[in-house]
């Protein structure tokens, strides 16, 4: 516009000229006025050139002004528009090595970064797009590296909150909710720039109930769990037990994610239309596996390493199995007698045939010598934990078992299966290798020292194969996974948070299940956090 307007009045004011020299003069020589002195001026150039070649001259003048100020003065884009040319101009490799100048801005503070990368997400025209859902950002669990403190991570899985001033949220009857995750959310932006939450601060989620808590930015502590707090899990067992044990653990593994965008292209973007449901998994599918190793299967441990943690996880479970013992051996004694009263009753009438009478009879011996055998195993299974007790009594958790040392523990695993498996096939571990597993899931989430425990094999392993859940990914926003309703209930809404199912998390949520945070547009963009909804749904 600048170069149209410079060349507009460079044209007119020599045409204008030239219009003056060829009607000249125009004002009496007695008229000291300018006018007289722009009449002398024509006067002088007719005389040098004669009238029509200094008009001729000065149009020409005209036209080489018009061409230097169209060269010269560059176009600008016009503010909140696109430039005239429809794509900008390529720079050639030559360009991009050019030294610029010696000047270099300061850094950028956090806030200006992402709303840099905002301008960039909008094709930098200066004008808003034209809105799309958000990518779906994928929350991949990082690898674990023997020489860096993690928890100074600022997005997390598990563990515990930082929580600010702001009270650990509690469900309906009082009972605190337990924590999942938090997310920062400058981490979430400069991953995915149209992200349609705040720029800064953080959220944390809280399962139970459901609870999504807004911390603002800045230095926080970890919060200190409520003295309330119901277990988180159960070493070995599973989420949320009824009741606490020797071997609850009341937060999950504390485990650092990275948020990655996926680039899903524009026609995939908007999830709101099931019948592009496949199309998008799949291409979110492609693109995280060029960026994570896919996850196979549940983890479970290579090597014959064996580590005392697992052996004192072993004691603690048949310590568990003898001290509820007393209902199954209950329920055998309730088989007797009903066994019992069915022999009687029929006995006493008439019309029993001897069939019928031999087979509630030996149905009675059978459960006879079931209960006396669940009762001579819960006499013995004390000298058995006795002897385990002694055989682990002051061993390092982290230190390996011998080969020798093995062996016993693999003998041993056999030996209870075989003489107390109605006691304790609920509670032990079938292998030596189950609880290798376990000890590794442990050890990859604990301190240093048990990390330095872990074989190099085995911890490259982890960090290449299992970073990411086993079937739905732990997500924010786009097109959330599918076990029954809940995705097509809210087509229309933000899906705020997914977690999916995760052994290495102790997240193995009964069948498969899928938890999800829910938010509407409207209630995102005015904060409205208290409207959020949890949904749980299994396979």
């Amino acid at each position: 516009m600048k170069r149209l307007i410079v060349m507009i009045v460079a044209f007119g004011l020599t045409a204008l000229a030239a219009f003056y020299v060829a009607l000249a003069p125009h004002t009496p020589s007695s008229d000291p006025g300018t006018f007289n002195l722009l009449d002398r001026g024509a006067a002088w150039l007719i005389a040098q050139r004669g009238r029509s070649a200094a008009v001729m001259g000065l149009l020409g003048l005209g036209v080489v002004l018009t061409m230097l100020a169209a060269a010269v003065i560059g176009d600008d884009k016009p503010a909140g528009g696109p430039a005239t040319s429809p794509r900008p101009r390529k720079r050639s490799k030559r360009e991009d090595a050019s030294p610029g100048p010696v000047w270099r801005p300061d850094p950028l503070a956090p806030e200006d970064r992402i709303a840099s990368l905002r301008r960039r997400a909008a094709n930098e025209t200066g004008t808003e797009p034209t809105p799309l859902p958000s990518r779906p950002v994928a929350l991949v669990r990082k690898p674990r590296e023997r020489d860096r403190d993690w928890f100074s991570d600022r997005s997390w899985l598990g563990g515990l909150p930082r929580l600010g001033d702001a009270e650990w949220p509690r469900d309906a009857n009082g009972t605190p909710l337990p924590f999942a995750a938090q997310i920062d959310l400058t981490e979430l932006a400069a991953a995915c720039p149209e992200s349609p939450l705040p720029w800064d601060g953080s959220l944390a989620f809280f399962l139970g109930t459901g609870a999504v808590v807004s911390v603002p930015a800045g230095e926080h502590d970890f919060s200190e769990p409520p003295q309330d707090l119901p277990p988180a899990f159960d070493e070995g067992g599973y989420p949320f037990p009824a009741r606490a044990g020797v071997l609850s653990r009341y937060f999950f593994p504390f485990w650092p994610v990275d948020p990655f965008a996926l680039d899903l292209p524009d026609d995939l973007r908007d999830h709101r239309d099931a019948k592009r449901d496949k199309a998008i998994e799949q291409a979110m599918a492609n693109l995280l596996s060029h960026h994570v190793a896919p996850r196979r299967s549940a983890f479970t441990a290579e090597g014959e390493t064996l580590w005392w943690h697992g052996v004192s996880h072993l004691a603690a479970q048949i310590h568990n199995a003898f001290d509820t013992s007393a209902r199954p051996v209950a329920l055998r004694r309730d088989g007797v007698r009903q066994a019992a009263e069915t022999l009687a009753g029929l006995e006493a009438r008439a019309d029993a045939d001897d069939a019928t009478l031999e087979a509630a009879r030996a149905e009675l011996v059978e459960r006879q010598a079931a209960l006396a055998a669940i009762e001579a195993q819960r006499e013995a299974l004390p000298d058995a934990i006795t002897a385990l007790d002694q055989f682990s009594a002051d061993r390092d958790p982290w230190q390996p078992l011998t080969r020798e040392e093995g062996e016993v523990i693999a003998d041993l695993l056999t030996e209870l299966h075989a003489g107390y498996g109605d006691l304790v096939r609920h509670h032990v571990p079938r292998s030596a290798s189950d609880l290798a597993t376990l000890s590794l899931r442990t050890m990859i989430t604990s301190a240093p020292d048990a990390l330095t425990a872990i074989p190099e094999d085995e911890l490259a392993r982890i960090n290449r194969d299992y970073r990411l859940p086993t079937r739905h990914q732990h997500q924010m926003f786009g097109l959330g996974g599918r076990q029954q309703s809940a995705r097509d209930d809210h087509r229309g809404d933000i899906l705020l948070l997914q977690l999916g199912y995760d052994d290495m998390m102790e997240w193995r949520w009964g069948e498969m299940g899928l938890f999800q945070f829910w938010i509407s547009p409207e209630d995102a963009a005015n904060r409205n956090w208290e409207a959020v909804q949890l949904t749980f749904e299994c396979a």
